[in-house]
């Protein structure tokens, strides 16, 4: 076939915000088109038949059952496989339409001219208008990103009040709907930036549309974490504040945020948590957060009865991150990521989260040091400085329980076998069993001094009579004690007859002595 014949209307569109969306006229007017000439070449008859008011250089043809804008510089037949419908209704019988409006790259330098040249109400209207119009085209979205007018958004909202931002945030969310949209917006960090910026504004509309609109673009792509937090970097940076601090702001509620807010600031930075590749860069990132306060923010969430059910699912997710990332829970999904992220080379292997490194510093601060023992070949063996400090005893020469077993030296021959090394208790237990064995003392006595009619006077002159005796026998096992290692066998058995004569305060010696009190 050489000819198709179509029917023909034109649209006043060339001033986009006030287009009508009503092609004229309301009856569409039959043209033939030669299937094999170029539609620049014929474009001039359509529009002397329509007697458009449109500049002819300045008009392209659209195809009104898909949208399709035709190629001028090419013929039907050229274009046959990107033109399967009109083939088809010709096919049917059918008379497609063709409708005659300005062309795209016109049409988006008129609304940037717009936009930088209106104030006031007509800036207004122009920015409330532009969502429609990305709506009712959808090839004047990817004209509107080469176009630059993700640039024209960002100078125009920089100066503008948070009404006039949230119609442009309106906008740019039909942008992002589309592929060549939120391309146009991952390679132009501008607008993450500027995204990113608007969440520390003071009107929640803009901060709630903001935090949506950095959810869409983080899930979008794993890619675009990082570059999310490049953009922080910037922003924060050319600020002299730490990053992330607009988020951590409010989730601090400084700006009186709701909780609405409070889900959508998590949810972003579990999201970019989720998708970051290694793990340098997940804990530069909770780092930041971490110094930010973020653990006292869970804590106070976490523990409040008013925290709403969904808010604490978002901190129950940052914290599995974080634990899971330092190894301390092991799950399905979050375990995957580790080990994937734990493959990329990596100056620090052994990294841990700042909460973890801080955690474990405060532990190893209080923990008391464990009592080591070094031995040498200077040094006197085990059982040579117990058999060095002498066994506590009674009057009667029994051992009092508790003190430790002296072992001569000469006992043990070269033929026999090492005897089991006794640990020495440790110096709290034996003061809490003396303190309790001087308790029950104590108690006995004074009900015996009631019983007997006793005088506390002379008690006391008594008790400070054992007192003494007891100093002083300490003070002869202290210098005992710190006598040189090479102790002679002769010296060393003989140790335990001169402590017979000694007295040691205990129950038995106190219950042994009581007849004697009698006497007073």
């Amino acid at each position: 076939m050489a000819t198709i014949t179509c029917r023909v209307q034109y649209l006043e569109d060339s001033d986009p915000f006030v287009c009508s969306n009503f092609p004229e006229p309301r009856r569409p007017l039959q043209y033939d088109l030669n299937e094999h000439l170029l539609l620049n070449e014929q474009i001039a008859g359509i529009h002397k038949l329509l007697d458009a008011p449109l500049k002819l250089e300045e008009c392209a043809l659209q195809l009104a059952s898909n949208g399709n804008y035709l190629d001028l510089d090419s013929s039907l037949a050229e274009q046959r496989d990107d033109l399967e419908q009109l083939y088809d209704d010709v096919e049917k019988g059918k008379k497609p339409i063709l409708i005659l409006r300005t062309q795209l790259s016109v049409r988006v330098h008129s609304i940037l001219e717009k936009l930088y040249n209106s104030h006031g109400p007509e800036l207004r209207r122009s920015l409330f208008s532009l969502k429609q119009l990305f709506q009712d085209d959808k090839d004047l979205v990817p004209e509107f990103v080469i176009s630059e007018g993700l640039t024209c958004f960002i100078k125009v909202g920089a100066e503008a009040d948070h009404n006039y931002q949230n119609y442009i945030l309106r906008a740019l969310s039909q942008i992002m709907l589309f592929v060549d949209g939120m391309n146009g917006v991952v390679n132009h960090n501008e607008t993450v930036q500027w995204l990113y910026t608007l969440t520390g504004s003071l009107s929640r509309l803009v901060v709630k549309t903001a935090l949506k609109l950095l959810i869409v673009f983080v899930e979008y792509t794993e890619s675009n974490s990082p570059l999310l937090i490049q953009a922080v970097n910037v922003v924060d940076g050319k600020r002299g504040v730490k990053p992330w601090m607009y988020l951590t702001d409010i989730l601090s509620e400084k700006n009186g945020s709701d909780t609405e807010l409070l889900i959508y600031t998590m949810t972003l930075i579990n999201k970019v948590l989720a998708a970051l590749p290694d793990q340098d860069s997940f804990y530069d990132v909770t780092d930041c957060l971490e110094q930010l306060g973020m653990e006292s923010i869970v804590q106070k969430r976490m523990t409040s009865s008013g925290t709403e059910g969904d808010l604490k699912q978002q901190f129950i997710i940052y914290e599995n991150a974080l634990k899971c990332e330092d190894g301390e829970i092991d799950e399905g999904a979050q375990n995957v990521r580790k080990d994937r992220r734990k493959l990329t080379p990596s100056e620090q292997e052994g990294r841990r989260s700042r909460r973890s490194s801080s955690h474990n510093l405060t532990d190893s601060s209080f923990r008391p040091d464990s009592p080591t023992v070094s031995v040498s070949s200077n040094s006197p063996t085990p059982e040579v400085m117990r058999t060095a400090s002498p066994q506590l005893s009674d009057s009667s020469g029994s051992p009092v329980p508790g003190s430790p077993v002296l072992t001569s030296p000469s006992s043990m021959t070269s033929g026999s076998a090492t005897p089991p090394f006794t640990p020495v208790t440790n110096g709290a237990e034996s003061a809490a069993s003396s303190e309790q064995e001087q308790n029950l003392g104590r108690s006995f006595m004074s009900q015996y001094i009631a019983h007997m009619g006793i005088s506390r006077r002379r008690l006391k002159k008594e008790r400070s009579i054992t007192e003494e005796t007891s100093s002083s026998s300490s003070r002869a096992s202290f210098t005992e004690t710190d006598s040189p290692p090479s102790i002679p066998s002769q010296t060393a058995t003989e140790q335990p007859s001169r402590t017979e004569g000694k007295r040691a305060f205990n129950p038995e010696t106190v219950n042994r002595d009581l007849p004697v009190l009698r006497n007073y």
